[in-house]
This record gives structure tokens, C-alpha cells and sequence, in this order.
């Protein structure tokens, strides 16, 4: 039997769907790209990859309401949720520890605490850590909330940190101008996403690692992630194309190819790191 979408709902009694011909950054004109297969091994569905043609950001049509995303986060859906990573960082988590350790232990926030490698380390450097995950496997770290709505307005952090999440919401402007809210000034926030101009995406379109509804349902250009935190109220003072394993040095064939994607900045990762104006 076919899939249709409702099929994609899970008993959510909300608006699940809604269609998405203008861009979610900068509401420019689009067109279809490609088509793009949801992750869900028994619910295939095609949904349109759409492009804007301003800022040349990417996303699915129809997109999903971040009130359904948020449900099917909750339930551990297989349509949101695939394979754990090994790696205990990503690279991005990486840049932002060798970064941000060096100062005096201050105010942490962190959007999508997942299994929480990030977020324990800071605890454990003294930093007073808050995050946000919809998911119960976050559950057991100190003060972890299931939404933004649920945090302390008045937090006013010193370094937030939004890594592998803007890909996953339906409105990512929406969400930023939600941090930039929760940070204090001069704070800095350090995020990361899926870099839709890489060499990846152009060559493998819809095989590309990163086309992945509903889990994934943006996908973000240098322009498109720039002008969404700019629309937020922050200002980008690092972006760089960049890829999720750790760099080593390259002792075996196939690991030669992912160490120059590396050297060469040429990963189908951003890595930003942006300012509260």
C-alpha cells in the first residue's frame, strides 16, 4: 500500500503538513531540485526538495509543523530519528571545546543535548548548564527540558551551542530569534548543519548523506545560514565548510579521501560561529 502522509503522523492530532513554496529564510521564490525519500524503512515517501533562488537555501515540501516534529521526536519515531554517531565529538564540538574551555567556567546553553557528550563536559568544568531536548534519552543530565518554552527567560547565557539541530526544525529563524532571547550580551553561539553547496550534495543529490525527511528538512547554504542569523539578531563571526568525524592522519587508503575533504574545507558540514548583537 502506498504511504501518504497521514500515514507520517503517528496519531498527532495537530496540523501535520503544510505546503512550502517560499523559503523559510528569506521567503524568496523556489523550484524543486529533486525529490527527497524519508528515512522511515517501512513508510517510503517522496517528498519535493525545493531551492531558493535568492539565498539559495534548501528544504522539503510539504514541511512538517514543528509541532509534529516535536511528537515524533518524543516518541523515538524512526521517521525523525536514525543511527547513533560513534564519534563521542563531532568535529564542530570539538572547535567549540578547544575554543570556550580556555575561559572561566560562565552560563551554558545547549539546544539538542542528544546523548549529551557536549553537555557533560561542561558540567563537569564547572559550567552552569541548561539544555533542551525533546527526546527522554537527555532525561538523566541536570537541568535538561523537553522545550524552549519551559526555560528560565531570564538566563541570559554566555555560550549557546545549537550543533546538528537547524536542520531539524521547520522554522529555523523562529528558533534563533528563541536563543538570541535566552543569551546574554556579546554571548556567543556556536551551531552547525548540513552545507547544502558542498561537493557531496552536488554530486550525490538525492543520495546525499544529509537528505534525510523528516529528520532532516533544511539545508543551508552560506548565504541562506548567515541571513537566518542575521533575521535572528546575531552576527556571523566565523563560518566554515567543514565535516562530522574526527581529522587523523591518513595511515590507510580509504581514509585519504575524508582527511583532504577536511584539509580542503570541503565537507558537507557548516560550522558558524555568530554573535548576539
Amino acid at each position: 500500500m502506498r504511504t501518504t502522509l497521514s500515514d507520517l503522523t503517528e496519531s498527532y492530532p495537530g496540523e501535520s503538513f503544510t505546503p512550502s513554496l517560499v523559503c523559510p529564510v528569506c521567503a524568496g521564490s523556489s523550484r524543486i531540485l529533486h525529490l527527497a525519500s524519508n528515512i522511515h524503512p517501512d513508510k517510503p515517501y517522496a517528498f519535493n526538495l525545493r531551492v531558493c533562488s535568492t539565498c539559495s537555501h534548501g528544504w522539503i515540501d510539504p514541511m512538517p509543523t514543528q509541532g509534529l516534529l516535536n511528537h515524533l521526536y518524543a516518541r523515538r519515531s524512526r521517521s525523525v530519528i536514525g543511527e547513533w554517531g560513534t564519534s563521542p565529538l563531532t568535529i564542530p564540538e570539538q572547535v567549540c571545546v578547544q575554543r570556550e574551555m580556555k575561559r572561566p567556567p560562565a552560563r551554558y546553553f545547549e539546544l539538542g543535548v542528544g546523548q549529551g557528550h557536549l553537555y557533560q563536559l561542561f558540567v563537569e568544568h564547572g559550567w552552569k548548564c541548561t539544555g533542551v531536548d525533546p527526546g527522554d534519552w537527555a532525561g538523566r543530565f541536570p537541568n535538561v527540558y523537553r522545550d524552549l518554552s519551559d526555560v528560565d527567560p531570564a538566563l541570559s547565557a554566555d555560550l549557546l551551542v545549537a550543533f546538528d539541530v537547524l536542520e531539524h526544525v521547520s522554522d529555523p529563524v523562529s528558533i534563533l530569534r528563541s536563543l538570541r532571547k535566552l543569551a546574554a550580551p556579546k554571548a556567543r553561539l556556536y551551531c552547525a548543519m548540513p552545507n547544502r553547496e558542498s561537493l557531496r550534495a552536488r554530486r550525490d543529490r538525492q543520495q546525499w548523506r544529509m537528505v534525510r525527511p523528516l529528520g532532516h528538512v533544511n539545508y543551508y547554504s552560506k548565504k541562506s545560514i548567515t541571513r537566518a542569523l542575521k533575521l535572528a539578531g546575531f552576527a556571523v563571526r566565523y563560518v566554515r565548510a567543514t565535516d562530522l568525524n574526527e581529522l587523523r592522519f591518513p595511515r590507510r587508503r580509504q581514509d585519504i579521501k575524508p582527511a583532504l575533504i577536511e584539509m580542503l574545507g570541503l565537507g558537507d558540514q557548516w560550522i558558524v560561529i555568530a554573535e548576539r548583537r
